[in-house]
C-alpha cells in the first residue's frame, strides 16, 4: 500500500476507536492509572530489547554467522527506533539485514536469519495464544482461535514434508534457478542444532515479556485481565501488527487489543486505554533506543570466524 494510504488508514482507525468511546469512563480509567504498575510494564518492554537481540544472535549462529551480542543489541535497538519513528523511510528488519549483509560469500544468510527469527517468534506467539485460548473456551473468540490454530497446524504438518522433499531433491532450484541460494541456506539450517533450542528459548522469553506488558497495562488502567486473556490478546495484537495496512500498526494494534478485550468480557474503554498506554510505553523505549544512533558508525558488522 502507498505510504499516504497507510497514514490515512491509521488515522481513520484511531478516529473509529475514539468514536465509540464513553469519554466519562475513559477519564475514570485515566484517573485510576496505577503508576507503579505502569512502570513495571515499561520494564517488561525494556527487557524485551536484550532478549530480542539474543533471538537474532542465535538465528545468525544457526546460519553460521557469528557476531558479538553487544553489537547486535545496539543495532536491534536502532532498528526498533526506525520501525517506530521512521516507518516511511526504513524498517527495522531492513536495517538489521543491511548491517549484517556480508561483503563476500552468500548474501542470503543476512535476510534468512531475520526471516527465521521472525517466523520462530511468530510461531511461539501463536502457540502462546492457543494455550491462553484453551483456558477461555467459554468465549466464542477463543473457540474460533483454537479451531483456526488446529487447522493451520494440520495444514503445516501435511505441507512441510512435501516442501522438504522438494527442497532436498532440488526441484525448486531447477525450476527457478534464483532459488538455489535459498535451498543452500535451508540445507544448512534444517537439521537439529543446539542453536534451535536457544532460539526457541529466547523467543519464548520474549513472548512472555510481551504478554506481561499487556497484562500489566490492563492492570495499570484498572481493567485487570487474567494471564490466558493476556496471552490471547498479545497474539491478536501480534497478528494485527503484521498486516501492512497502517504505519507501525497504528490503530490496527489498538483496535485488535480493544476488540479482543471486549470479546473476552472486559470493558471497551479499559481496552482502549490499556492499548494506548502500551503504545506510549513502547514509543518511550523506542526513543531511548534512538540514542544509539549518536554513538554508532553505521558500518556493516564484520563477522567473526
Amino acid at each position: 500500500m502507498p505510504r499516504w494510504l497507510k497514514m490515512l488508514f491509521a488515522a481513520a482507525l484511531m478516529v473509529a476507536l475514539a468514536y465509540s468511546v464513553d469519554f466519562g469512563e475513559l477519564r475514570a480509567h485515566l484517573t485510576r492509572l496505577d503508576w507503579p504498575v505502569a512502570v513495571l510494564a515499561l520494564l517488561a518492554i525494556v527487557l524485551e530489547m536484550p532478549v530480542n537481540a539474543a533471538k537474532w544472535f542465535w538465528s545468525l549462529r544457526l546460519h553460521d554467522r557469528y557476531f558479538a551480542w553487544r553489537d547486535l543489541f545496539r543495532i536491534a535497538c536502532m532498528g526498533y527506533f526506525f520501525s517506530n519513528f521512521l516507518p516511511s523511510a526504513i524498517g527495522g528488519d531492513v536495517y538489521r539485514v543491511y548491517r549484517t549483509w556480508p561483503r563476500q560469500g552468500d548474501k542470503s544468510v543476512a535476510v534468512s536469519a531475520v526471516i527465521v527469527e521472525r517466523l520462530v517468534g511468530l510461531a511461539v506467539m501463536l502457540i502462546n495464544g492457543a494455550v491462553g485460548a484453551l483456558f477461555l473456551l467459554e468465549y466464542a473468540v477463543a473457540r474460533s482461535y483454537v479451531t483456526v490454530a488446529a487447522a493451520g497446524t494440520v495444514i503445516g504438518l501435511l505441507g512441510l514434508p512435501v516442501l522438504l522433499t522438494l527442497q532436498r531433491r532440488g526441484v525448486l532450484s531447477r525450476r527457478v534457478p534464483k532459488l538455489a541460494a535459498i535451498e543452500t541456506t535451508l540445507q544448512r539450517i534444517l537439521q537439529f542444532r543446539p542453536e534451535w533450542l536457544a532460539l526457541l528459548a529466547a523467543s519464548l522469553c520474549f513472548q512472555v515479556l510481551a504478554a506481561a506488558a499487556v497484562l500489566l497495562c490492563f492492570q495499570a488502567v484498572g481493567a485487570p485481565i487474567g494471564v490466558p486473556a493476556a496471552l490471547l490478546i498479545t497474539a491478536a495484537a501480534g497478528i494485527a501488527s503484521v498486516l501492512p495496512i497502517s504505519i507501525s500498526g497504528l490503530g490496527v494494534v489498538e483496535g485488535s487489543i480493544a476488540g479482543m478485550a471486549v470479546a473476552l468480557g472486559a470493558s471497551y474503554e479499559g481496552g482502549v486505554v490499556a492499548a494506548l498506554l502500551l503504545r506510549v510505553l513502547a514509543l518511550l523505549v523506542s526513543a531511548l533506543c534512538g540514542l544509539f544512533c549518536f554513538v554508532d558508525d553505521g558500518e556493516r558488522l564484520p563477522a567473526r570466524a
